[in-house]
């Protein structure tokens, strides 16, 4: 097949259902994915549509904002990882909160580039809600209040209101630390309040967070470990926390 013809039908696949994978276009083209990735990485430069981890996505028109990213570079391959464990979670049609992590911000994107589940998303994350906007197979619902910290979100007495008018079937929460004995830990309110909100109006509580978070002595406690139904952290975490996860009954998942 020419190029020119391979470049045809992966703008057109993009175009008409909002993403393109290498394996997927690769494989029903018969050529390697190599090629593939090479095809998209031109388009990309030409403006024509999104490189992403593993295919492409839709290019919107409209307008650019910039956030200031705070920890958002911050153990980033981790973070990507988890991101992708978490969506596993997720069935189509699910309801999610997602916080204002910065490893919430990688499960917005990760859910963004993978339209293959419908789902009702609620966040009180600015940077995730603008990420989430132009997904064509999410109903978002963004939580308002006072804007405040890096990256920016709602954080305040209205955000936890608004937040308990909600009943989901998932959160994805990330937090300052974990001691597995404590439970979740954070450095002070509001944060914690709204911690606590989404965790009380989700039926199942996920935690997302990389292995630099165990080991908390943060002052606060959000809730026991007994609130939390798994966490997903990455493989660099310590053997003896893996150990006392275990000893507890604690669901911990490596990535």
């Amino acid at each position: 097949m020419k190029a020119s013809e391979r470049l045809e039908i992966i703008i057109d696949e993009v175009q008409t259902n909002g993403i393109v994978k290498v394996a997927e276009i690769s494989g029903r083209l018969g050529c390697s994915e190599v090629t593939i990735r090479n095809d998209i990485r031109k388009l990309d430069q030409q403006g024509v549509l999104k490189k992403t981890y593993g295919g492409a996505v839709r290019k919107e028109n409209g307008l650019s904002v910039e956030f200031i990213p705070g920890e958002y570079f911050l153990n980033s391959d981790k973070k990507y990882r988890i991101a992708k464990r978490a969506y596993e979670y997720m069935k189509g049609g699910d309801s999610i909160i997602i916080d204002d992590s910065t490893t919430g911000y990688y499960l917005a994107k990760y859910i963004k580039e993978h339209a293959e589940k419908h789902l009702a998303v609620v966040t009180n994350s600015v940077l995730s809600g603008a990420e989430l906007t132009s997904a064509r197979h999410v109903d978002l619902f963004i939580v308002g209040g006072h804007v405040i910290g890096n990256p920016p979100a709602a954080l305040d007495n209205i955000t936890v209101g608004a937040m308990g008018q909600f009943h989901v079937d998932k959160a994805f929460v990330g937090v300052n630390g974990i001691n597995l004995k404590t439970g979740l830990t954070s450095m002070g309110t509001p944060q914690m309040d709204v911690k606590r909100e989404m965790i009380r109006v989700a039926d199942e509580v996920y935690v997302i967070a990389d292995s630099s978070k165990f080991g908390s002595r943060n002052l606060f406690t959000v809730c026991p470990m007994s609130e939390v139904d798994r966490v997903i952290t990455d493989t660099e975490i310590k053997k003896e926390y893996v150990q006392t996860a275990r000893n507890l009954g604690i669901e911990l998942d490596l990535v």
